[in-house]
């Protein structure tokens, strides 16, 4: 079983440093590897992603019949041919179409992942297995924004396109690590809920609709910043590739210790502090174009720590709420509405970001700015609605 876990561990941080080079170079890619507009590249990849999460309920149905394992390898695979067609990409119904696939694969090891996990390990390995693969998607994404700094300078497609096939060997890689997994039986049972239980529970999808604020956030804090200082600054890349690459580096080293500090304080406390910090980091970016390069190059670091402190105390405390929220006997539907509160701003975000920023710079802060602070009356009214989900301490993270 030890064997079995250095595996599955070793392929998913592999899995995470493929999914996370890529996010911040996929409007790059789009736009300056394969001369596509901003605003085409955004929407396309927004609506192949929005088109790949209504597989959700069918991956999840696969799963009890084959397993976990054999998904697990089929996402890896489904993702390997979606990167080595993204360089043969030129229009956007190319870019939905490779997309969608792209996001299918997605679906796959979000769907399996958790319960894979919770065959291999049991008690607190479980969380710590999990937490390790958090730091790995962090890292994965660290990585990706430390190559920003270089790659953009190069003028030619191929280096773009190199970052493609990089990405696809390291999901086939994965794939074969995936396969040396020992086949687990499928569960048989159907879950003792119903969709109607989770979908009335007004508290609980209003708890999931707010969260969305903070996903939003967090897929959109550094989804532009290239583009804003490369397109809009005219300045160097490596601002871009430090802030998100600093970022990186404060929630893989500070997300212990902050969520051990909030572990005395309700959820309600720990959310809306996050959400204040994202809202005044978005604010501290609306007059970029206005001050000078370096002024502006300070706010871009300043708000990258920001950003990172706020996205160590939602991530556990939202998933923590969420889980005590939840409908009993219905947890597992309860779960995948839950993660579309993750799915469809991570989708939203390249086209809702590209719309915005073709207006321009501010609009595109102050909008994400408001999103954060609507979220803060939101919370205090389910905090009498979700007493108990709510108003307990923030958890500390285990192991």
């Amino acid at each position: 079983m030890l064997r079995d876990r250095r595996i599955f561990l070793v392929a998913t941080l592999i899995d995470a440093l493929g999914s996370g080079l890529w996010v911040p170079f996929a409007l790059l890619f789009l736009v300056h590897g394969q001369g596509m507009g901003l605003l085409d590249a955004g929407t396309s990849l927004s609506t192949g992603a929005l088109l790949a999460l209504v597989s959700g309920p069918a991956t999840g149905a696969a799963m009890d019949r084959f397993g976990p394992r054999a998904l697990l390898v089929a996402g890896n695979l489904v993702r390997l041919a979606a990167f080595c067609a993204y360089p043969l990409v030129h229009t956007s119904w190319q870019v939905i179409a490779v997309s969608v696939v792209a996001g299918f694969g997605d679906r796959l090891f979000w769907t399996c992942n958790a319960p894979m996990v919770a065959r291999l390990t049991s008690g607190s390995e479980t969380d710590r297995m999990l937490a390790t693969q958090t730091v790995g998607r962090f890292a994965g994404a660290g990585i990706g924004a430390a190559a920003t700094a270089a790659l953009p300078t190069i003028t030619s497609p191929w280096a773009f396109h190199l970052l493609a096939y990089v990405n696809a060997a390291s999901f086939a890689v994965a794939a074969v690590l995936m396969g040396l997994l020992p086949r687990a039986e499928a569960r048989t049972h159907a879950p003792s809920g119903s969709w109607r239980t989770v979908l009335t529970n007004r508290p609980f999808t209003g708890f999931c609709l707010t969260h969305t604020a903070f996903t939003l956030a967090s897929a959109s804090k550094f989804a532009v910043l290239p583009i804003v200082v490369r397109d809009l600054l005219h300045g160097p890349q490596w601002i871009a590739g430090t802030a998100i690459t600093l970022g990186t580096v404060v929630v893989v080293t500070a997300q212990r210790p902050i969520v051990t500090l909030l572990a005395g304080r309700s959820r309600t406390a720990a959310l809306i502090g996050a959400a204040s910090l994202f809202a005044v980091s978005f604010a501290l970016l609306i007059p970029l174009e206005m001050v000078s390069l370096h002024v502006a190059t300070g706010l871009i670091l300043v708000t990258s720590l920001g950003f990172s402190v706020a996205e160590a105390m939602f991530g556990p405390t939202g998933t923590a709420t969420a889980a005590a929220a939840a409908p009993a006997g219905a947890e597992g539907r309860a779960s995948s509405i839950f993660q579309l509160s993750w799915g469809l701003p991570v989708a939203l975000a390249p086209g809702l970001l590209a719309v915005l920023l073709s207006v321009g710079n501010a609009l595109t802060w102050s909008v994400l700015a408001l999103t954060c602070t609507a979220a803060i009356p939101a919370l205090l009214v389910l905090r009498k609605k979700l007493p108990g989900a709510l108003r307990e301490p923030s958890p500390a993270v285990a192991g």
